[in-house]
């Protein structure tokens, strides 16, 4: 599709430079995510806040729900609007189902960034977040506004959420829409008690195969990112 064509195109030239400069604006691959509805959507959310009978989606929902923690890489578009920065660093985001319902598809959340350059920085961001009907994940900062979605669908640059080794991870592509246009993190989570007990996975606590969710095979890392806590 046109979409990932314009993904790889931009992988490829972030391998060659930390800061760059697309080609022309047609080489502007995420402007795909802000056409065609891949805003983000309230009523989804108040929808999703109502309850679901979707047995997919609601497994999905309770998956994503719980504690991550892991690595998160982040490149923004520069203030020239052309050229990029790229930055690694560790968080934990905590997903809440809305009103604590096991049936809804939406919630909040809480995000804790943590610098890797030895400085001890943090910050704090909550969000809230849902699942579309075709299994997309949404998340919007609070403070900021800025909008990321996942795509269930996409292969290179959507998400895998599930069972992996017998433990729950999640990791993928979050791609900026509207206020955050031009952004794309990717997350390399999983899943941790906070209070320090050894966490059971899902198929470690059920004799079923461990469901998944979203189509990514497999982990692909910017380049050339500095360890370095962007404030967002």
């Amino acid at each position: 599709m046109k979409k990932f064509n314009r993904i790889w195109m931009w992988m490829a030239i972030a391998a060659a430079s930390f800061s760059f400069t697309s080609c022309d604006d047609d080489d502007y691959w995420y402007d795909d995510y802000n056409h065609g509805g891949w805003g983000w959507n309230q009523g989804d959310w108040n929808n999703g806040s109502n309850g679901s009978q979707d047995d997919d989606l609601l497994l999905e929902a309770q998956t994503l729900t719980g504690d991550w923690r892991g690595s998160v890489m982040l490149s923004e578009l520069a203030e020239d609007g052309q050229s990029r920065n790229n930055y690694s660093f560790n968080a934990e985001m905590t997903f809440y189902q809305a009103g604590d319902k096991v049936n809804s598809l939406s919630g909040n959340g809480v995000e804790v960034d943590y610098a890797d350059d030895g400085s001890n920085e943090s910050q704090t961001l909550k969000f809230t977040w849902y699942i579309d009907k075709n299994g997309d994940i949404y998340i919007r900062y609070n403070d900021t506004g800025a909008t990321y979605v996942m795509d269930a669908g996409a292969k290179q640059y959507g998400f895998y959420l599930g069972d992996e080794k017998g433990r729950d991870v999640f990791y993928g592509y979050m791609i900026g829409t509207g206020k955050a246009k031009g952004d794309v993190m990717q997350i390399d989570l999983v899943r941790y008690d906070p209070s320090g007990a050894r966490k059971k996975t899902r198929s470690a606590a059920t004799d079923s195969v461990a469901p998944s969710f979203g189509k990514a095979t497999g982990r692909a890392f910017m380049p050339h990112a500095i360890k370095k806590l962007p404030r967002r």
